[in-house]
This record gives C-alpha cells, structure tokens and sequence, in this order.
C-alpha cells in the first residue's frame, strides 16, 4: 500500500513539474477583479480563504460559491489551475484544536477533498500561520499527510505557504507535499531585497526541501518603517517612484527590476517557480509587475 501511495505521488509530482510555476493568490476582496485578471499569465490561482473549524468543518463564508466558479471557468479556459487557500493570518486558529483531534482531523481531510472536487479545482493551499511548539508541529505534520493521502486518488494538488523561517514542514513530510510557497516578504526594513529572499530559500534547502518545490513569494506590495503598508498600485499612483527604485513615499517595495531578477533567480537556480502576494496590488500597463515576471520567464 505504502508503495502504491508514493507511486501515485511520484506521478503526480512529475505531471505538475513541466513548467516553472506563476503563481498568484486571489483574496476573496478582489472578486471584482476576476473580469480583468489576465489568467493567460499565471499557471495557478490560489483563491483566498476558507479556514478550518475546530471539528474539522469549513468556514466558507468569505468565498462565494458563484464567485469561485466564475474565476474557475475563467481561469479553465485558459488552462490555469486554481486552488483554494484554507487558513492565513488572522484565519489560522481552527488548526491548533482540529489538528489535536484524530476525529476532527478526519472529519477536516473529508470536507475539504469533497470541497475542492465540488468546485473543480485543482488543490488546496494550507497555510497555518503558525504553528508553535512540538506538539503542534508534529500535528501539523500529520494533517499533511492524511490530506495527500486522500488527495492523491484524485490528482489533486496539496500545497503550502510557509515563512522564511522555522521548521514547520518536516522532511519526512515533504515527498507529500507538491509546492512550499515560500513568503519572502515582511522582513523588517526594507521588508522583501533580493538578499532577503536567497536567503529565505537557502533556509528551506538547509531543511532538505527539494529545490523542485519551493516557490519564491513575492510582494505586489510596500511596507514602511511605520509598518503600514500600500499597495503597488498605490505606490504608483501617489509616490510615481523612478525607474529602478524600490523605495518611494517612505515605503519600500519590489520595483519591476526588482521583480524580474528575482524571478530569473528563481528559474535559474532550479527552483520551482514564483508566487505573488496578490494579484489585486499590481498596477496596470507598463508598470505592471506581473508584466516584469513574465519577461524573466525562458522564451
């Protein structure tokens, strides 16, 4: 059995690794974007976010089921896989009672297989911000698990989002998992340089992350040293930084140069490919960051 499993994930894996991965998160705030988002550009949509119960149910009230399938039909037409986020900051406190729980556990990998086949997608995104501590480290580790464990049958992707530090994931859990979305970002001041995010991914290879899975985040938005932030979008508008800047208004930001080498480094050194946090920050024509992440990518 334990064979057949790891088959299946193997297979798995090497259908998902034909392409360096554009990844971008969607929250559910932006759903008046889903008209106007250009899909052709991104390999994979992750949709932001349901968040567990202690009992193993979903919280589905900030993701409208009209919504979610008006961005599928979108996003399917152009060949671009979607997901569903399940957690996030501010989202993440059903995990420490539900993982604790064998039953809860169970009952959380029934409703969300049945959820993300429901609404076609393509997989789920977990991201416990955070875990503390062994015991919820190690439970953690469990739902992992027993997730790609009933994913798998289905061809259904099991990703995650981590920070740039900790031993969240361990690597005993990582031939379950298809992609770490490594958030490089919110390091202080200036929040996301291009050092920063090397040395976030060396963090994750030191823990015997496969190269082939980990993905680079990276910010469509500013942080100050106020710790407010603004969306590029906004930076472009209110501040009309020079070119090449990365610093405009007081608030710090990855500028389209910025961007691109980030992303070349990624293709370069063999990583997966890149995330974005998120899609409805990017600022239209020229200036767009997306735009700066598609030309870094091998013609």
């Amino acid at each position: 059995m334990r064979l057949v499993l790891l088959l299946i994930i193997a297979a798995c894996i090497n259908v998902h690794a034909a392409q360096p991965v554009v990844t971008g998160y969607l929250p559910h705030y932006r759903a008046g974007t889903i008209d106007k988002l250009p899909v052709e550009k991104l390999t994979d949509i992750i949709f932001f976010s349901i968040s567990p119960k202690a009992d193993g149910s979903l919280d589905t009230s900030r993701v409208k089921p009209d919504v979610l399938k008006k961005l599928t039909q979108r996003a399917h037409a152009k060949n671009t896989r979607v997901h569903i986020c399940v957690g996030g900051w501010n989202l993440s406190g059903g995990f420490v009672p539900m993982t604790s729980n064998a039953k809860a556990r169970a009952a959380f990998v029934r409703n969300l297989t049945t959820y993300v086949r429901a609404h076609r997608l393509q997989g789920a995104d977990v991201d416990w911000e955070h875990p503390k501590g062994a015991a919820q480290i190690a439970n953690y580790q469990k739902l992992l698990i027993e997730l790609k464990r009933a994913f798998a049958p289905h061809r259904l992707w099991l990703t995650v989002a981590v920070p740039g530090w900790g031993d969240h994931i361990q690597p005993a859990t990582f031939p379950f998992i298809d992609r770490i979305h490594v958030m490089a970002y919110d390091q202080g001041t200036p929040h996301a340089p291009f050092a920063g995010a090397v040395k976030e991914l060396r963090h994750w290879e030191s823990r015997k992350a496969p190269k082939t899975k980990l993905v680079l985040g990276l910010p469509f938005y500013g942080r100050n040293a106020q710790d407010a932030t603004a969306t590029y979008a906004e930076i472009i508008r209110k501040h009309r930084p020079k070119p090449g800047a990365d610093e405009a208004g007081g608030f710090h930001f990855n500028g389209p140069a910025t961007i691109q080498r980030k992303t070349a480094f990624a293709i370069q050194q063999g990583y997966a490919g890149v995330m974005i946090w998120e899609l409805g920050q990017d600022a239209a024509g020229k200036s767009s960051l997306l735009n700066a992440v598609h030309a870094a990518l091998p013609r």
